[in-house]
């Protein structure tokens, strides 16, 4: 039985005079059982073969239709509809606006027109930001279809820019003196998901400890929950960065060798958002590692709490100060942490955005649904949402019966500190 994922398969799907079919798969509802069957008759006018290359060629058509249509989120200008690429392929790519923003880092480091491996390149979404910003990008994977997907889509992007792609094992490469960037597979093949433990990764830990210390440069892409204490005994400097797009936290790279200058002290992080207005970014020591980290707000240890913080503000970071662990850095000892290592902070003035979503605090009361209930009634507020920290409380059941809704004008942020479970009731600015 053919498989819709061989590449023969997508060679097909290429041909002119597959446009048709194309088109059909981009306009029906795959839940439709006639409209796949008028699909698979489709694929099958014209075509040498069995039943089941049809089949397959149907069953393709439409992958690439769904991967075109989630790839809108990502990639702008109409490149899209025209990228070849499946929806695995689509989840696990840099969108163009992260994509663009390490390409430029990058560049920097590099010069233009260097030579940079994109490996583990899938469906090309950051080779063709490397393309766009200036460098020759050799593209490597070492699934067929992949690098014949990258090469394709790199076409798109950049036809006068120097490109190559090609099926190699990164395991065979040699690292050394050889700028590159990399994403490895974040899947565990034997439950078939995703995973984020670095054995799962392919290739797996020690390639990436071997990328890391033996290229000029590398620039290794994770999930944004990666640890990085995990990589903190290697013997070389990596900046650490973790990157938003609006409030959706979406990877975070490890820069090694001549990418790690940029962020200037050994063991800096960086965390950067991206918007619709541009990119704003901030670099330094994390918390852990600073002489002058935040203190944790005195009210609290001492046990003075009923009232300890009417009036003043409770600030949440966004997720990649959190992650950088830049608290200290970004609230610029303005604040203070309400409990160690929760990420919450109390000041007399709102924090600065975009770091951190600043709150007036009205009551402070126990983290029971009757009393947040007639804490919000003295104060004629209605919920927003129920922000738990700590695991101090259900935050689905007290959303659900504190009725909150998205034009609320108070939010409860609960958390833990010792044995209690306390409640701050704040008002959305």
């Amino acid at each position: 039985m053919t498989d819709w994922r061989d590449l023969a398969i997508w060679q097909e799907l290429e041909r002119p005079e597959r446009a048709e079919l194309l088109a059909l798969a981009a306009s029906i509802d795959p839940r439709e059982a006639s409209a796949v069957a008028r699909l698979r008759r489709k694929a099958g006018e014209g075509a040498a073969g069995s039943g089941t290359d049809r089949t397959a060629l149907a069953s393709a058509a439409l992958e690439l239709a769904e991967g075109r249509r989630r790839a809108t989120r990502k990639f702008e200008g109409g490149v899209a509809a025209r990228l070849w690429c499946d929806v695995a392929g689509v989840e696990q790519a840099s969108s163009a606006a992260v994509g663009r923003w390490k390409a430029q880092r990058i560049a920097a480091a590099l010069g233009a027109g260097a030579e940079i491996l994109d490996i583990c390149s899938g469906v090309g979404g950051d080779a063709m930001a490397l393309a766009d910003a200036g460098l020759a990008v050799e593209a490597i994977d070492l699934d067929p279809r992949r690098a014949w997907m990258t090469e394709r889509n790199m076409r798109i992007s950049t036809p006068s820019t120097r490109f190559a792609a090609r099926v190699a094992d990164a395991e065979s490469l040699d690292l050394t003196d050889v700028a590159l960037h990399a994403d490895p597979a974040r899947r565990d093949e034997g439950a078939g998901r995703r995973s984020w433990n670095l054995d799962d990764h392919r290739p797996g830990r020690a390639w990436i400890e071997r990328a890391l210390t033996s290229a000029r440069a590398a620039a290794i892409k994770f999930s944004p929950g990666v640890d990085r204490r995990e990589f903190a005994a290697l013997d070389t400097p990596i900046a650490w960065e973790w990157i938003a797009e609006g409030d959706r936290l979406v990877q975070a790279v490890a820069w090694a060798g001549a990418f790690a200058g940029r962020d200037g002290t050994h063991g800096a992080t960086r965390a950067t958002m991206l918007t619709n207005q541009g990119a704003h970014s901030i670099a330094g020591l994390p918390d852990d590692a600073r002489s002058d980290r935040l203190r944790v707000a005195e009210a609290i240890t001492q046990g003075a709490f009923i009232g300890a913080f009417i009036g003043a503000f409770i600030n949440e970071p966004i997720a990649a100060i959190e992650r950088a662990a830049l608290l200290t850095e970004a609230a610029e000892s303005h604040a203070k942490e309400i409990t160690r290592g929760l990420g919450l902070l109390v000041s007399r003035e709102p924090l600065a955005a975009p770091w951190f979503e600043s709150f007036e605090i009205i009551e402070e009361c126990t983290a029971r649904e009757d009393a947040l209930r007639a804490a919000l009634m003295r104060h004629a507020l209605v919920t927003r949402s129920v922000r738990v920290r700590g695991q101090a409380a259900d935050a689905d059941s007290l959303t659900k019966a504190l009725s909150a809704r998205p034009d609320g004008t108070a939010v409860i942020f609960i958390f833990r500190e010792g044995k209690r479970a306390r409640a701050l009731i704040a008002r959305a600015r």
